[in-house]
């Protein structure tokens, strides 16, 4: 086995005209990481991009490169840009290309712990990279992780079964996660995205895989929007290479 991955490089979008601070959780889970942390400032479609920057830029970059920081202090390796957009999704999109991260954060209530990871897979898009980066998070953590799969009827529990149980041995015979911190879970349910976040209510973090390339059909196919509009937990989605 090759010598197991200690950090990843993650995007943490925020509005950088609504900046705030970063929840306490957030930063022990991510300060282990390399973190790209992206201030799109929104530019109503009336208003030029130059404009809004030469009137907000100042004020914009030091909200941005102080939530930098306190990753920062944590020990990430944390650095910041600010775009102004009429686009946020093509930003982050963009960004996420540019800087070849390995996750993007999605927003999400963040409460006092990021302890209990929900991981629901559909089959073996980007298996491999999703295993690799929970992996990734558990060994730089205290997290537990729950490996999640939705089936619609008995032929599909079968092989969803085969496919969790399946993914959480990898995760402890070719990453070394301790087996005690790693379980699976099936739901039979014929909405996907139901399943996906009646289950979210029991966990404080979801780590999907992307299966196209816009942000806005990336999580599980077409059950993407409905479960970032409806869940209350972020997510970190895994991008493919």
């Amino acid at each position: 086995m090759s010598d197991p991955v200690s950090n990843a490089t993650i995007l943490v979008p925020v509005d950088a005209s609504d900046a705030g601070e970063p929840p306490r959780a957030l930063v022990d889970l991510l300060s282990p990481h390399q973190l790209v942390v992206l201030g799109y400032y929104p530019v109503p479609d009336q208003t030029s991009t130059e404009q809004a920057r030469e009137q907000f830029g100042d004020e914009a970059t030091d909200a941005v490169e102080a939530i930098a920081d306190r990753f920062a202090e944590r020990g990430a390796g944390a650095e910041s840009v600010v775009v102004f957009t009429h686009d946020r999704s093509a930003t982050i999109d963009n960004i996420a290309a540019e800087y070849q991260v390995d996750a993007v954060l999605t927003p999400g209530h963040v409460g006092d712990t990021l302890e209990h990871i929900l991981v629901p897979l559909r089959g073996d898009d980007n298996l491999e990279r999703i295993l690799g980066f929970v992996a990734v998070l558990l060994r730089e953590s205290d997290a537990t992780a729950t490996i999640f799969n939705v089936a619609v009827s008995d032929d599909e529990a079968s092989r969803g079964e085969l496919l969790v149980r399946g993914a959480c041995d990898r995760l402890e015979e070719d990453e070394g996660i301790d087996p005690a911190r790693i379980d699976w879970r099936i739901e039979r349910d014929s909405s996907t995205a139901n399943a996906i976040v009646e289950a979210s209510d029991e966990y404080d973090l979801l780590v999907v895989g992307e299966s196209e390339p816009s942000l806005t059909e990336r999580i599980l196919g077409a059950v993407t929007d409905e479960v970032i509009d409806r869940s209350p937990d972020p997510l970190l989605i895994v991008r493919e290479p």
